[in-house]
């Protein structure tokens, strides 16, 4: 027979626990209210710097520089397929000038 495990937290801990876990909930709030709703949308990195046609190494570069939106969620990232779209659209010497 096992005998029961008891631990003891202080006030601080709860409340940092609570804090983390209201983040984690906040985060799933905000995809699910993104305009990435749908799987067909989400793209990888991968995925999303074939679609413009790019390496990846640039489209990290792009994330980093504020260039393209993305989404994450811990360490998951993704991208939406019809904003990169829009952006590509508005911006067109951005992809064309990363395949010369």
């Amino acid at each position: 027979m096992s005998s029961p495990i008891l631990y003891g937290f202080s006030k601080s801990d709860l409340e940092q626990v609570v804090r983390k876990v209201i983040t984690e909930i906040r985060k799933t709030d905000i995809i699910q209210d993104s305009p990435v709703n749908s799987e067909e949308d989400k793209l990888t990195q991968k995925e999303a710097a074939k679609f413009l046609g790019i390496s990846v190494t640039s489209l990290i570069s792009w994330k980093k520089k504020g260039k393209v939106p993305y989404y994450q969620i811990g360490r998951s990232i993704f991208f939406s397929k019809s904003e990169l779209l829009k952006l590509a659209q508005k911006n067109p010497g951005l992809v064309q000038s990363s395949r010369r």
